[in-house]
């Protein structure tokens, strides 16, 4: 299946729960004409227990993800809200405190045999720093340089029963509004 096609960042403040409770979030917001990219990279253990000359045991869990987001736009409403920058006056001022935690999903567009389908990403708890800029004098092609920023996401147990989640996935959807609406759902957007 090949994605074709990535929209509809979306974000939410991170409140509370994830410890055997509901996420809360505040705040939720749908930007459109935001993203260009995103980079989904899970680490795992990848450890292998050994006994008289052979495996007797493997751990192989999820330690950790990491998402790389490519900007489109530079509102400063995503450096406030995602990035934890302040706004005085009309500057966006970066200080040394951590970011917030946040929420944040997208829809990719899948096509495979001609047929179209949808699939959402939601990331629980993620908290996220500038990646980097890049800016190159003009040239006899123009190229388009994004802005990164690059997340790190923390572990959330949803039910009492202790396991723990890193991001939910929904996948084969038939619409895009099918994705919208879940991901709404995620983000706690109503309207």
């Amino acid at each position: 299946m090949a994605k074709v096609g990535i929209k509809g960042l979306t974000y939410a403040k991170y409140q509370s729960g994830g410890d055997g409770n509901a996420v809360v979030y505040t705040g939720g917001k749908k930007l459109d004409d935001f993203i260009s990219r995103a980079d989904i990279t899970e680490s795992r253990s990848d450890v292998k227990e050994h006994a008289d000359d052979h495996q007797i045991d493997s751990e192989n869990s999820l330690d950790n993800v990491t998402l790389a987001i490519e900007l489109v736009n530079n509102n400063p409403d995503i450096k406030k809200d995602i990035l934890g920058h302040i706004q005085e006056n009309e500057e966006l001022l970066v200080t040394g405190d951590a970011a917030p935690f946040v929420g944040i999903g997208f829809i990719c567009r899948n096509r495979f045999k001609g047929a179209v389908t949808y699939e959402a990403y939601w990331f629980f708890k993620m908290q996220f720093s500038t990646g980097g800029v890049t800016a190159e004098t003009r040239r006899e092609q123009t190229n388009f340089g994004h802005e990164t920023i690059n997340g790190t996401g923390s572990a959330v147990v949803l039910t009492s029963g202790g396991k723990e989640y890193f991001y939910a996935h929904k996948d084969g959807l038939a619409t895009e509004a099918l994705a919208r609406t879940w991901l709404n759902s995620k983000a706690g957007i109503t309207a």
